[in-house]
């Protein structure tokens, strides 16, 4: 009898069919092979399979890029798969939906759009993790005493990173080691370091390493890498590396020179306390006369102590180190002074350098012989 009454009720087979396809479809995976009380959860609830859609929809022109491959996998395991409620599954889809949305353009600042601050206000000091990605661990061979991160550019939505270990080289009065890429692209389908050139004596600055390192003497131009490499003690020659090509490096007639990052694509100027050690932060303009603090000397929790200033190229904010194991932003615009990495006292953090991820503010930095992102979480 039951088997008649299916056969006959032709809508009941109707309905009771589009139930099921719809239940198989409706998130961004296949709902009939869930395996988990919460993947049950997100083909069960309308709301919750709009969402799953909506984030698969976002986090598709980021696939091919580690970073949010690393950031994708981290919140599953950390956030959606550790919600045992309908609201907690909305809220942080939410979230990851907002974060991995692409912001827009910043407009560009010019100097009249900064105002110098009253001399009796420092800016608003403030500490706010961002949301930190390992990358790629360095080849650290032996011998190793010295890296730098040298420049890092985004180009046609690919983080680039160029980065050197090795040693400093008395008797060729120049560093010498590898010279290294570091491209974010997923699937890795190659060593995502990549050796550009092996024992070289590198030039990269007059002070390579140093506070100020003055004039640069590497960097990255119209896609490629320009460096310079010290062949003896009195003789070098210029070579030029296309990025992501992991060709040979070739000589070059064609040298570049840049500022060091405290004055490259800066607004203002900077001022450190000079008679202490640990005096207070200024920033001074061009085109005012006059000073202002950013934070005076002996800030509580916060003894200044300044390395490797460097200015945003697409916003009114410079960054540095404070000591050896925090990075900070000043923003001479809303006049904020922000902790966004904080690391630890085993390894260093070296070389902080901002580039625009998907429109968001990030810093790309060495931590020890690791190579990282911060990424500015929501206002």
């Amino acid at each position: 009898m039951e088997l008649i009454f299916v056969i006959r009720d032709k809508s009941f087979v109707f309905w009771a069919m589009l139930f099921v396809c719809s239940y198989a479809h409706s998130a961004s995976f296949d709902c009939n092979k869930a395996s988990t009380e919460v993947e049950r959860k997100i083909c069960g609830t309308p709301s919750l399979s709009a969402l799953d859609e909506q984030l698969s929809a976002v986090f598709k022109p980021l696939k091919n890029i580690l970073t949010f491959q690393i950031i994708e996998r981290d919140w599953l395991e950390t956030q959606r798969n550790t919600c045992e409620s309908t609201e907690c599954l909305e809220d942080a889809y939410d979230q990851q939906i907002r974060f991995l949305t692409p912001l827009p353009e910043v407009a560009p600042v010019t100097e009249k759009d900064v105002k110098l601050l009253p001399a009796d206000k420092i800016y608003t000091q403030s500490s706010r993790s961002w949301r930190i990605v390992e990358l790629s661990g360095l080849p650290n061979e032996k011998g190793v005493s010295e890296r730098f991160l040298l420049s890092a550019e985004m180009l046609t939505g690919m983080l680039h990173v160029m980065i050197f270990e090795g040693h400093y080289d008395v008797q060729l009065s120049a560093y010498k080691g590898n010279l290294y890429e570091y491209v974010d692209r997923y699937p890795i389908a190659q060593p995502i370091i990549h050796t550009i050139a092996k024992d070289i004596g590198f030039d990269g600055a007059v002070n390579l390493g140093g506070n100020d390192e003055g004039k640069r003497f590497a960097g990255i131009l119209d896609g490629s890498f320009y460096y310079r490499e010290q062949i003896t003690r009195n003789q070098q020659k210029g070579m030029v590396y296309k990025l992501g090509s992991n060709s040979q490096p070739k000589e070059t007639s064609s040298l570049i020179q840049q500022w060091s990052n405290s004055n490259e694509h800066a607004i203002g100027g900077v001022m450190f306390g000079s008679i202490e050690m640990f005096g207070p932060i200024k920033a001074y303009y061009s085109h005012s006369t006059g000073e202002e603090t950013i934070a005076p000397a002996n800030t509580p929790g916060n003894d200044w102590y300044i390395y490797s200033p460097i200015w945003s190229k697409s916003r009114p904010v410079f960054y540095f180190k404070n000591g050896s194991i925090t990075i900070w932003r000043a923003n001479i615009l809303d006049k904020t002074l922000t902790k966004v990495v904080s690391g630890d006292g085993e390894d260093l953090i070296q070389n902080p350098t901002p580039v625009d991820i998907n429109g968001r503010e990030a810093v790309v930095y060495l931590h020890g012989p690791n190579l990282k992102i911060a990424i500015a979480p929501d206002e």
